[in-house]
């Protein structure tokens, strides 16, 4: 039953051509190396770019007159020319997701689209957003320059900015290191990026059904094409926790169909992150596994559940 459960949908995607190609699949980019697009947008004069996506390129920018720095997400330009991408509305639906969300780790949008003409003469949307100095998790993953504790406490606000977005019947579907970003002093954690996102408390998105993501964040359920509910962020947000306290992914593959495979398997079982790292604790590998089971009725079935022991467990070490 349990093997039938992961693969029900294994014809569908035959007929779709394999596994569901996501449309937010990274690609490292130095920001260096990105052609300004705009010069400004509205009031704000383009600065510099920050990094660029599967969807879109985010820019830092200037209102000079009123001294007020944002950042601001241009879609790519395929996501207009394209009918069927533009039918999707991706920034459409981040802001009628994220636009009405507070909570001190969910960045802010302003609640409206700017449509701007770039370079080239194109009309370009952009969602202004909130601007964070620093740097998002995947930077500090790589560089290893974290301690335990401040581990623990960035992982741990990310966790309350993912219940908060539960608790508001938001399921994020795209839960990876470079949708958290982290203020230079550490003092800001943000949660960002709601274009794959569903909400069962708007009707436009709570029968979306199209793939997204990024495969190698994507949860069994989610790889499978199936419906998704709160714990499918919550297998994602496992494997960012494995990959910040031990600098590894969960799956040894490097090949993207072997760790496709190795994510929905029963069969394969993902190391203790003590392995990598002597300082996790035996509660802590509890935690990350528990959140990394396969079959969602056997993990965390809420992040509030979850945080919970993440705060326990922050407690204990105080």
């Amino acid at each position: 039953m349990f093997l039938k459960w992961f693969f029900r949908k294994k014809d569908n995607e035959k007929k779709a051509g394999g596994a569901p190609e996501p449309d937010g699949e990274d690609k490292a980019t130095n920001p260096d190396d990105i052609p300004l697009e705009l010069t400004h947008v509205g009031p704000y004069e383009i600065v510099a770019p920050i990094g660029r996506g599967g969807m879109g390129t985010v820019y830092k920018a200037i209102d000079r007159q009123r001294d007020i720095t944002v950042a601001i997400k241009v879609l790519d330009r395929r996501y207009d020319v394209d009918k069927k991408r533009r039918k999707r509305d991706y920034l459409g639906r981040e802001i009628l997701i994220a636009a009405s969300l507070e909570h001190e780790n969910i960045v802010r949008l302003h609640n409206e689209i700017v449509e701007q003409e770039d370079v080239n003469g194109n009309i370009r949307r952009c969602l202004i957003m909130e601007y964070i100095d620093g740097h998002n998790l995947m930077k500090h993953i790589q560089d290893r320059d974290l301690t335990m504790a401040q581990m623990l406490d960035i992982i741990t606000r990310l966790c309350r900015g993912l219940d908060y977005l539960h608790q508001n019947k938001v399921v994020h579907r795209d839960i990876k290191p470079h949708n958290f970003l982290i203020s230079r002093d550490l003092q800001k954690v943000k949660i960002v990026d709601f274009g794959l996102s569903k909400s069962d408390a708007s009707w436009r998105t709570r029968r979306l059904r199209e793939t997204g993501g990024t495969r190698k964040y994507m949860s069994p359920e989610q790889l499978a094409n199936g419906s998704l509910d709160a714990r499918s962020d919550i297998f994602s947000f496992g494997i960012v926790m494995y990959e910040l306290f031990t600098g590894k992914h969960p799956c040894s593959a490097t090949d993207k169909n072997e760790l496709v495979r190795q994510l929905r398997s029963s069969s394969y079982k993902f190391e203790l992150p003590s392995k990598y790292n002597p300082s996790i604790t035996p509660a802590l590998d509890r935690i990350i596994l528990k959140a990394l089971r396969k079959h969602p009725d056997r993990r965390y079935q809420s992040a509030t559940e979850l945080l919970l022991d993440l705060t326990r467990l922050a407690e204990s070490r105080i």
